[in-house]
């Protein structure tokens, strides 16, 4: 069944030319296990790996966090994106043109369309502007005193806001979308003294800022005069949120893949200058500090971060502030040092490609970093402010999860500080106690996944439709499969569809099974669950048997209780003939559950 406005046929033929290997491999690393494939799981914070794709199935399931689904699920869920926008974006990598029987799409959706369509003519409406030989000429002058080569401006799609009040404004207006509208993409602002609206950007070289989709999301202005601030971005849109978006990410997606290394800087100007060097794994924030939002989104395309910031005091708070998001996210994290009154953008023109591989090559871990930052600051000279040194970076060390790493940093410090190791290791787990949890470390702790929750105390359940989708239980299992003898609402309404998929041999048809389950809310991710378990059973055949044996002993059971308490409450009230029906009843099901043969389950009193 198609989803909103896109028909079954259109979503099926798409589907029939995606690999969702294909797909997933963009975006997270993986490896084969056994039939399957495996990486770490871009939804949720793990280092131990459990997030796996079926080639076969064409399905991806994570055992941290119980997300599941397709290829359409896997992309919606990874940019955000609306079940038509993946497959229109699916649809026209693969040559197959999806068709709307009606725009009755959300007002979100609508509106987000929208801001696209603005954003698209707002930054060809930018570079026009560059390109022109008047309007442009001081812009072009100031990209060529920062270095930024005509490939580049191309490829970023750079571009000038010239000095008027209201020439976007009007430009877009002309064109048809309203102030509102424009409004709503972030590109005016409202006058406070009078009716109507003015640009916001205005005397500013302009960077475009796309998503992985390539989507125009928002912009970034850098004045190239005296004004202030010296840089601005869109407001947040529906689009766009500076504290999850990443400048140049679809840019460096491809190599961040393959080297499984990122270098993250700070503005736009840094990591253009390192693209255009050939370092091409490289991101900006977007004048805001690294958020946990921003290093999920680095974690799905590599495993190594290069930290690098200005040498000032700023640049080194940043640094030290990124501690907390990436401690124990399973991420190797360096911090790169440059010489005192350089910036990335000018040390790389300056010096090279080589001598950046050099420092890097030679960067600290961000805890090394940090503790040499602490014990920079230390003030030796008072007993008070030994003690705060030692506490902050016993807090630093606290957030290692590994006992070693700890230990030898528990050295060096104890050099360090020319204090006793011991009294370290004495003030250390009186320090641990007195912090509280949850102190913004970036992590997510699983003691058991959701699956393994929802089947306690019905392990024949889970065992059967894991067989069932398996496509290892007989004819006559299926014959005896009936929905109501489960528990659990999401395997009954699997074992619902599976009935209404037996082939003619009596048999379940589990892909039709799959693609009609995997994206349903009720059972979506049990299916993909229990589809990419490894579980192994000596006997598949007797294990089937044994399990449908257990739900008809459940089922006798409660069918028993219900009995009894009606048997009770019909003696209270002297009802002789219900009385004899009902110990009838009960007398059935002992007999069955003695191995007396009998027919049929037992039918209950009605209500």
């Amino acid at each position: 069944m198609g989803q909103g406005l896109i028909s079954d046929d259109t979503i099926e033929r798409i589907k029939g030319r995606v690999d969702i290997t294909d797909v997933v491999s963009h975006h997270v690393s993986l490896s084969k296990a056994g039939q399957n494939l495996k990486g770490l799981c871009p939804f949720h914070h793990e280092k131990t790996p459990s997030f796996t794709v079926s080639p076969s199935k064409q399905i991806f399931h994570c055992f941290g966090c119980g997300a599941g689904g397709n290829v359409f699920t896997f992309l919606s869920r990874l940019t955000g994106a609306s079940f038509p926008e993946v497959v229109r974006d699916l649809g026209r990598t693969v040559g197959i043109e999806v068709e709307e029987r009606a725009a009755t799409s959300g007002h979100q959706a609508a509106m987000a369309q929208t801001v696209e369509r603005i954003n698209q003519a707002a930054a060809a409406w930018f570079q026009r502007n560059l390109r022109d030989e008047r309007v442009g000429s001081e812009a072009r002058e100031y990209l060529a005193y920062r270095g930024v080569q005509s490939r580049m401006v191309d490829q970023f799609g750079v571009g000038v806001a010239p000095t008027e009040w209201d020439g976007l404004l009007r430009a877009l207006t002309g064109k048809g979308f309203s102030q509102g509208d424009l409004a709503a993409a972030g590109l005016v602002i409202a006058r406070t003294n009078q009716s109507g609206f003015y640009d916001r950007f205005r005397a500013r070289v302009m960077f475009t800022i796309t998503d992985v989709r390539k989507r125009v999301v928002g912009f970034g202005g850098r004045v190239f005069g005296d004004g202030t601030p010296k840089y601005l971005n869109s407001s947040d849109t529906v689009l766009f949120k500076k504290g999850q978006t990443l400048f140049a990410l679809d840019h460096a997606r491809e190599a961040m893949a393959r080297t499984k290394t990122v270098i993250v800087v700070e503005g736009y100007f840094d990591a253009i200058a390192l693209h255009q060097a050939g370092l091409t794994h490289t991101v900006a924030t977007l004048g805001t500090a690294l958020t946990s939002d921003h290093v999920q989104v680095l974690r799905r395309f590599a495993s190594k971060v290069v930290l690098l910031f200005d040498p000032d005091a700023a640049g080194v708070r940043a640094a030290l502030r990124g501690l907390d998001l990436f401690v124990n996210s399973g991420l190797g994290v360096k911090v790169v040092t440059l010489p005192a009154g350089e910036d990335p953008d000018t040390y790389v023109r300056k010096e090279g490609l080589d001598a950046f591989l050099r420092l890097e090559e030679q960067a600290p871990s961000l805890l090394d970093f940090a503790l040499e930052q602490s014990l920079k600051t230390t003030e030796s000279s008072t007993i008070e402010g030994r003690i705060r040194s030692v506490d902050e970076i016993l807090l630093i060390l606290q957030k290692s999860e590994h006992p070693i790493e700890r230990e030898e940093r528990l050295k060096v410090v104890a050099e360090r500080l020319g204090i006793n190791q011991s009294r370290l290791i004495e003030r250390y787990p009186v320090l641990t106690r007195q912090q509280q949890p949850g102190s913004g470390q970036l992590r997510q702790a699983i003691t058991a996944t959701p699956m393994e929750a929802l089947f306690k105390g019905a392990p024949e359940e889970r065992d059967l439709v894991i067989l069932l989708l398996r496509g290892k239980l007989s004819a006559t299992d299926i014959r005896r499969l009936k929905p109501e003898q489960f528990s659990i609402a999401g395997c009954r309404k699997l074992v619902e569809v599976a009935l209404a998929h037996v082939d003619r041999d009596g048999r379940v048809q589990v892909q039709p099974v799959l693609d009609q389950l995997v994206d349903d809310p009720d059972c979506g991710a049990l299916v993909t669950d229990v589809s990419l378990r490894d579980d192994h059973f000596d006997d598949e055949s007797e294990h089937a048997k044994a399990c449908l044996d257990r739900l008809d002993r459940k089922r006798s059971e409660q069918a028993m209780r219900a009995l009894i308490t009606k048997l009770k409450m019909a003696e209270r009230e002297g009802r002789a003939d219900e009385v004899d029906l009902l110990n009838r009843q009960i007398n059935e099901i002992r007999m069955r559950k003695a191995g007396t043969p009998t027919a049929g389950m037992v039918s209950l009193v009605k209500e």
